[in-house]
């Protein structure tokens, strides 16, 4: 599809490549606005302002077939479609691009902000923004590393009437952390570069072993570095994010939840954290009391310095896709609720993505393999042919499977009960039945160079890698990821990055950019499962905005939300994404989202934007879909856009608008406050977005 083009007179000139921020640099990149390319019916409803003029561009294309030489960002090819001069012909996107830009170069960053701040006479060359640009502030971020440091850092801000917040990987979406303004009243704190002065805290590292075992790992260190120490030697999280570019200490202090079936937030497996107080002090919370308000805090009691948090052992674990389809017997509820049950059954967590337009759904599935172990009760060379009866005997212990290459009936003859393959050479073909042997773990998949049938089965969940292949994937992810901790960026190698370029060129294509989306998401799955099969597969970023706008609804009214979402005109340019949540009677965190317990599904919609040039239609749809949450009952994700309204000065649809007054239960508001004012009585850490929620 990248060949497609338009017989248009007219064109529109997409933005050149310096008009996008940079992934690279997301602490200093300021998003642009979006001009309005919709209908003014749509715009007066959204009241996002009046729609751009002076252009002949025909909305919604961004292509043209111009002549005899195309602009930037036209389709071409070298011979007869050339490029005019100055430009050159994208091997990589089949569009004319600029001659100075290789395929795979970054974005230039953007000069939009402070390159240093200082607060309290503390000073730093790292400036606090949030990961998709959503807070933009003048707050310095000041790395310690160690213990005296951060005492220090508390004392100075005590002193100047600072405000203390911790960061994490910048990635929650509101001003969690630190909010816009206000500039020398807030030192932001990260614990990228932290060690501990208590040995038995200093790393990731496992206490215990079999069923009861642990792992104590550093708030400041992520996700890729904790599973780094755990993983090859067979353990997991209980629940998991699908990305391990998340730091612990945020996952920790904010609402994250995984997908695992029956399971609930990442924090309610938490069992101790290492905690430094507003006088310096460092305390170890392990009752049950004390971590339910440490949990999902907010950072609002203080600095958890270290977590310690339970973790299964998975020796069978495996990941993967299961192909795009739609509903078995058609849209409907019954058949909707029978299709993830069936991929409950079989599984232990999945990540559920759908396209709206073609009600297709890409389930990414979790579980743990089952291999049969017994023992052939007989050898095949015991098993011999007997030409009398034609048949192989002993008879109760042989039967006839032909592999290509048997010389001989007896060779032929092997034993019926056969243990689980573990690699493609154990499957073969079953000549009799005219499918692979084994159905339950070998499948046909033909390959170039297959010269039998039997070389073409193969493993159906091919074999994982082993420990020191993993260990070596891992060193390799920890040498490219430096500054997971800090920016929360992970580089990739590129290839999602290229198809972002690509498909920002051709503005009008945003149901082709979520079908390739789909795409992308089946790929890095299986290249993260042959990798590391760790459950993580978003390992690459995106360099442009992306927002996502996150609710928590009944699991019961799943249906209607996502029937209601597919009625919608559906412009934006990702799938539609959910994951089931489980809620206790028993809370283990007092501020975690105001919901009854049971099951919940979290639903996530994404738009990919683009700066200059996307049409603001998104933020419409946004709105339309978080009034479709709200009339099944859905809470907002605190780490998502939610509350979209009107900005009355510059017409557009913005988040975090609305809904501050929702996001806490009464009675768990007070019971946080009295709590905090005990922890924390001078409010040094009462700072942001959340404050203002709860205080």
């Amino acid at each position: 599809w990248w060949g497609l083009e338009s017989d248009l007179s007219t064109c529109s000139r997409p933005p050149s490549s310096s008009s996008f921020p940079s992934a690279s640099d997301s602490r200093t990149a300021r998003p642009s606005r979006t001009r309005v390319a919709t209908s003014s019916t749509r715009r007066e409803a959204a009241g996002v302002g009046p729609a751009r003029t002076g252009s002949s561009a025909t909305p919604g294309t961004g292509r043209c077939a111009s002549l005899p030489y195309r602009d930037y960002g036209e389709p071409c090819d070298a011979l007869v479609r050339p490029c005019r001069s100055g430009l050159r012909c994208s091997a990589a996107c089949g569009i004319c691009v600029d001659g100075a830009e290789d395929d795979l170069a970054p974005l230039p960053p953007r000069d939009d902000g402070p390159s240093s701040a200082s607060a309290c006479g503390m000073s730093s060359d790292i400036v606090f923004r949030t990961w998709a640009g959503t807070v933009l502030t003048d707050h310095p971020v000041l790395l310690p590393k160690g213990d005296g440091e951060l005492r220090t850092i508390l004392s100075r801000a005590k002193d100047g009437g600072c405000k203390v917040r911790p960061m994490g990987s910048s990635h929650s979406a509101p001003g969690v952390v630190a909010e816009e303004g206000g500039e020398g009243d807030v030192v932001v704190i990260s614990l990228a570069e932290y060690v501990s002065s208590d040995p038995d805290w200093a790393g990731p590292t496992l206490v215990g072993s079999g069923d009861a075992a642990t792992a104590r790992v550093p708030a400041g260190a992520t996700q890729l570095e904790l599973y780094a120490a755990i993983r090859p030697r067979g353990y997991f999280l209980p629940t998991q994010t699908a990305g391990w570019l998340f730091t612990m200490g945020g996952i920790v202090g904010n609402f994250v939840h995984g997908g695992a079936f029956g399971k609930g937030p990442v924090h309610n497996h938490v069992v101790s954290l290492r905690v430094m107080k507003h006088d310096g002090a460092v305390d170890i919370v392990d009752d049950a009391v004390n971590l339910s308000y440490w949990r999902n805090s907010f950072g609002l009691l203080g600095l958890i310095l270290g977590v310690e948090v339970e973790v299964v052992r998975r020796p069978s674990f495996f990941f993967g896709t299961l192909p795009l389809t739609t509903v078995p017997g058609g849209w409907t509820r019954s058949n909707f609720e029978s299709y993830v049950a069936d991929v409950r059954s079989s599984h232990t967590a999945a990540e559920f993505f759908m396209n709206p337009h073609t009600r297709e759904i890409l389930a990414v599935v979790q579980g743990d393999r089952r291999y049969e172990t017994v023992v052939p009760p007989i050898s095949d060379g015991e098993c011999k042919w007997n030409f009398w009866r034609a048949e192989c005997r002993p008879r109760d212990k042989c039967s006839y499977q032909y592999n290509y290459g048997d010389w001989s009936l007896s060779q032929s003859c092997r034993s019926k009960v056969r243990p689980s393959p573990t690699a493609d050479g154990m499957c073969a073909w079953d000549y009799a039945v005219g499918t692979c042997r084994q159905p339950r773990h070998c499948s046909y998949q033909y390959e170039l160079g297959d010269l039998n049938l039997d070389q073409s089965c193969r493993l159906t969940i091919p074999a994982p890698p082993g420990r020191a292949a993993m260990e070596a994937e891992y060193a390799k992810l920890l040498e490219n990821n430096k500054q997971l901790g800090l920016d929360g960026v992970p580089l990739g190698d590129d290839r999602l990055q290229q198809a972002a370029f690509c498909l920002a060129s051709r503005v009008g294509l945003e149901r082709l950019m979520l079908e390739q989306s789909l795409t992308e998401i089946a790929r890095l799955v299986r290249e993260a499962y042959e990798a590391t099969n760790d459950g993580f597969f978003i390992g690459e970023s995106i360099p442009l905005p992306t927002p996502f706008l996150g609710y928590l609804v009944p699991a019961e009214w799943l249906f209607d939300v996502l029937h209601a979402i597919t009625e919608l005109e559906y412009v934006l340019s990702a799938p539609t994404e959910w994951r089931y949540v489980t809620f206790d009677e028993d809370e283990a965190a007092v501020l975690q989202p105001a919901v009854t317990p049971g099951e919940w599904a979290a639903v996530e919609v994404v738009s990919i934007e683009i700066p200059e040039f996307t049409p603001a239609d998104w933020r419409f749809q946004f709105w339309q879909i978080e009034r479709i949450f709200r009339s099944v009952g859905g809470v907002p994700h605190t780490g998502k856009y939610f509350g979209m309204a009107a900005n009355r000065e510059s017409g557009l649809m913005e988040p975090f608008r609305e809904g501050l007054e929702d996001l806490v239960e009464e009675g768990r508001r007070d019971s946080f406050r009295a709590y905090a004012h005990t922890v924390d009585p001078e409010g040094l850490f009462r700072s942001g977005y959340m404050a203002n929620a709860i205080f």
